[in-house]
């Protein structure tokens, strides 16, 4: 691994995406190859999930998430929705596996000084939450609220109140970070630059509407969280355009679904991930002002 090199005042942004995450995978790993930490992390979903690994500098560990820990009936099944309130069991991810299958630098990442937060929406409006670790003894249940996709997850309890995935109104949680002073962004994101995303089709409504029907708030926003979507992604190139942002993204749109279970697809992403960053590593810093052009 290189030297350290710390970045402050710019947060790195994650997008969630299910396992179109193994994308970040590979983009985080390069980056902590090369030593290169920011203090401030805000991640959704998968994105969160890969943040953790990034915060603890466990090179190669959301990459074996990604793809290996798919096929383990363990972590990921229906059976799970019954014993574990979704098709992700966390608690095996986050108390078994890294004592079993993934070792985990826990040491590294409870001492790390990085602001880590996540994004996930809340039951009762539907609106986006954001949960800062510095403010939990036990951060894992709001990292589980963040990843717990709608439609294969029951809400997840975080202090008082019932959450699910982020990704219904802050699928890019970059609106935060600039909420909270900073002026500069990386963004990584798991589309393809020109993807739109739809909103839930009638099908994924009647379903939601069946499991989700105490939560009249999380339905409103869960019908227009294409629009959501879409309306941040035209801020984002904005604010590219404007030099706030430096956007890290797939050339193509990946080839997986949310719950891909193929190794050789999410090998491919993820490898896909590292070349992207490879290639665009000099011009990163040279936005974030640790090289000059």
């Amino acid at each position: 691994m290189s030297d350290r090199i710390l970045i402050n005042g710019i947060a790195l942004v994650l997008q969630g995406g299910g396992t179109r995450g193994a994308f970040t995978a590979g983009v985080l790993d390069v980056l902590m190859e090369h030593g290169i930490q920011f203090n401030y992390v805000i991640g959704t979903s998968a994105g969160a999930l890969n943040a953790v690994n990034y915060i603890s500098g466990d090179i190669g560990r959301s990459r074996k998430v990604s793809t290996e820990l798919m096929l383990d009936r363990k972590f990921v099944g229906k059976w799970n929705m019954i014993a574990h309130r979704g098709i992700f069991n966390f608690d095996y991810l986050f108390h078994v596996v890294p004592k079993t299958k993934l070792p985990f630098n826990a040491q590294a990442y409870e001492s790390s000084n990085v602001t880590f937060v996540v994004a996930a929406t809340r039951m009762e409006d539907g609106f986006p939450v954001y949960f800062n670790r510095k403010d939990f003894d036990d951060f894992y249940p709001a990292i589980a609220a963040s990843a717990s996709l709608p439609l294969v997850s029951r809400p997840v309890k975080v202090g008082n109140g019932y959450y699910l995935d982020g990704g219904v109104g802050a699928a890019i949680p970059f609106r935060k970070p600039f909420a909270d002073g900073y002026q500069k962004a990386v963004i990584v994101e798991t589309r393809a630059l020109g993807y739109e995303k739809p909103n839930p089709s009638k099908k994924k409504l009647r379903l939601a509407k069946f499991l989700y029907r105490r939560f009249p708030g999380f339905l409103d926003g869960y019908r227009i969280e294409g629009d959501i979507y879409n309306k941040d992604e035209e801020l984002i190139l904005r604010l590219q355009a404007d030099g706030k942002a430096f956007v890290i993204r797939p050339d193509v749109p990946p080839q997986v679904t949310r719950t891909e279970k193929d190794q050789k697809k999410l090998n491919a992403l993820y490898e896909t991930g590292r070349q992207v960053m490879e290639r665009h590593l000099e011009d990163l810093l040279v936005f974030c002002g640790v090289r000059h052009e």
